[in-house]
């Protein structure tokens, strides 16, 4: 396992964000219930910043 607490951090978020939509009849239509909203836009920042991080280490020489 990773010991890159930013990717540990991405994995729980995305983690948190399936269980919640995985028992919530309104997120599976993505359509984010008032306690799934926040649940999903932390995933949301956690993967966008992995990701941007990702681009940038490649981008290097």
């Amino acid at each position: 396992m990773p010991s890159d607490p930013e990717f540990i951090a991405y994995m729980r978020a995305f983690e948190a964000s399936t269980t919640h939509v995985g028992a919530c009849t309104a997120c599976q239509n993505d359509q984010p219930c008032d306690a799934g909203r926040p649940i999903h836009a932390e995933f949301i920042a956690r993967q966008n910043a992995w990701n941007k991080r990702v681009h940038t280490e490649r981008k290097k020489p």
